[in-house]
């Protein structure tokens, strides 16, 4: 029983914990240093997701798997790469399930509910930055129409890693 629903403030406690976890199951194997785990830290810290919720630009969607939170996607207007100029496109900012809960389609459940929302909300692409590593995910979004259309530094700590820039036609 999957359910797709749109977060509020009140639970920013449930993707803050689902933030830290899925980040970790995605990328502690490959980078297990102090730069990506402070950056988890800030990045999905209450106070950071809380102030992304209320952001009008950020809209946020939680999946549920039998009134479990086991993913969440978000989207964020107003975000823009150079690679991807004059184009009406919103970014698909994160997108994520929990390890357990992957190939049961929450994945592309929270996809769907993305793209029905860019599409009313009169964007034409949709785009994200995904790490050049993270290959598994990249043939998620090559599966479902995403090209790479360049590349962008992602820095966190004294670290730089190098982001996938994809997008694809609504």
């Amino acid at each position: 029983n999957l359910s797709i629903r749109h977060a509020d403030i009140s639970d920013a406690n449930i993707i803050c914990a689902l933030g830290v976890t899925t980040f970790y199951e995605a990328y502690f194997e490959q980078d297990e240093s102090s730069d990506l785990a402070n950056y988890v830290l800030e990045s999905f810290s209450l106070g950071q997701i809380e102030n992304e919720l209320n952001d009008t630009n950020s809209t946020f969607f939680i999946a549920e798997l039998n009134g479990k939170a086991v993913g969440y996607a978000k989207l964020r207007e107003n975000s823009a790469v150079d690679c991807l100029q004059d184009e009406n496109a919103v970014e698909l900012h994160r997108i994520y399930t929990l390890e357990r809960a992957k190939g049961k389609g929450i994945g592309n459940e929270l996809m769907k509910r993305c793209f029905e929302t860019a599409r009313a909300k009169g964007y034409e692409t949709i785009w994200l930055g995904v790490w050049e590593c993270n290959s598994a995910a990249i043939r998620f979004y090559e599966k479902l129409g995403f090209v790479k259309v360049g590349e962008i530094e992602f820095p966190y700590g004294e670290t730089v890693g190098t982001n996938f820039v994809m997008k694809m036609r609504l």
